[in-house]
This record gives C-alpha cells, structure tokens and sequence, in this order.
C-alpha cells in the first residue's frame, strides 16, 4: 500500500518541482519573481512585471531540484524584449543552451476562469531564495484605470502578493499560467489578466508562445 501511494503521488511532486523551478528570480530595479513560458530556438521567453525591469537587461536565477532553495545558476544580463506598462507586464528572453528549463504554458484563451470565487495558486519569491506555491481564491475580474495612464484587466484575488512575489504566475488547476503578479491594494492582490497577456503577445509578434486552438 505504501509503494502504491508513493506512485499515485509521484506525478504530482514532478508538476509541483516543475512549476516552481520554472520560476526564477528576477533582478532588475528590484528583485522579483518571472516564469518561463516557452523555448525556441535555443532561447527561453520569461514572463514578469515590467516594474520590475528599469533597463534593457535582467538577471535571471535558477534553482533546481538538487539545489533547492540555493541558487544553481544564473543569466545576468538577459534581454528585456517587450514592455506594456499598462498591464505591468515585461517579456525577457535568454539563452538556455544545453540546459532543460522548466516551463509553465500559459491556459487556452478559452479555458481560462469565467466564474468565481475559483481556486488557483500563484508561485513567487516572497522573501525567500527561492520560488514556492501558495494557494489563492481569484475573486473577480477587474478593470483598473490609473491616474494620468491607461487601464488594463486584472485578476483580483483574497489576499495580496507579498513583496519579492511580483512578475510571479498565476496558475490554474491544471498548472497552467492565467496571471502575473503586479501589485496589491488594501487586502486584495493584483495580478495582470490572462486576456491582457495573450493580446500583449499577439501585438508585439509572439504569438508562439500563445497555445494554438
């Protein structure tokens, strides 16, 4: 009974490693959190929060399953390749070379929440060195208008991100990213809306790394 129980959890601890070594640490105007979203050709697309990426140049920091928490490498200098300040959202890219990285696809348009409350979970930094999963209850899906700038939508969920958990997903039951974590407001938490993403993408021309139909 106990061998079974190990096999039956298995799958689970692999998507739970993934999922969280997918997402680095990301150093810029301040440190944060990014998830990778996709590789091709060679380089890896990571998502994070635009306030978070001053210049034109980022570090990137893995841990991995045998490192875990502490750092087990590290790009300094991967380019920011798209910015959308409305939505808070920044698009990096890196060379992976030999190395596998994780990645956490982002949700079909089409199957992303429309109902709520829904339970999701997000990954980030927080204070720590290293990512880790929290549980979260999006409660609504917002438009956000700022002072003297444009409005975009976000998800609103219970509980605010804590700080270092910025540019950090938000995902879906099945693992897969519906949000970026960018701000907190009282007791709610802000993360940039799956919509917002996919048209973002679609606009500066990577739509490959939106799943097709």
């Amino acid at each position: 009974m106990i061998a079974l129980a190990l096999l039956a959890t298995a799958p689970v601890l692999d998507a739970h490693w993934n999922a969280v070594l997918a997402c680095p640490r990301v150093s810029g105007e301040s440190h944060g959190t990014g998830v990778v979203i996709g590789v091709k050709d060679g380089f890896a697309y990571l998502l994070t929060a635009n306030h978070l990426t001053a210049s034109d140049r980022v570090g990137v920091q893995f841990s991995s399953r045998e490192n875990y928490p502490r750092a087990a490498w590290l790009d300094p200098r991967a380019a920011v390749v798209a910015r959308w300040p409305d939505p808070d959202l920044a698009l990096v890219r890196f060379e992976v070379g030999k190395r596998e990285v994780p990645v956490l696809p982002l949700a079909p348009a089409w199957q992303r929440p429309k109902t709520f409350p829904v339970a999701v979970r997000s990954i980030g930094l927080g204070s720590a060195d290293a990512a880790a999963a929290r549980g979260e209850v999006v409660e609504a899906r917002e438009y956000v208008k700022r002072e003297g700038k444009g409005g975009a939508f976000f998800w609103r969920t219970m509980a605010p991100p804590e700080p270092g958990r910025s540019g950090g997903p938000l995902l879906d039951s099945q693992g897969r990213v519906i949000g970026i974590a960018v701000a907190a407001r009282g007791r709610s938490g802000y993360y940039a809306h799956h919509d917002e993403i996919v048209a973002a993408l679609r606009r500066e021309g990577h739509g490959g790394l939106i799943p097709a139909p």
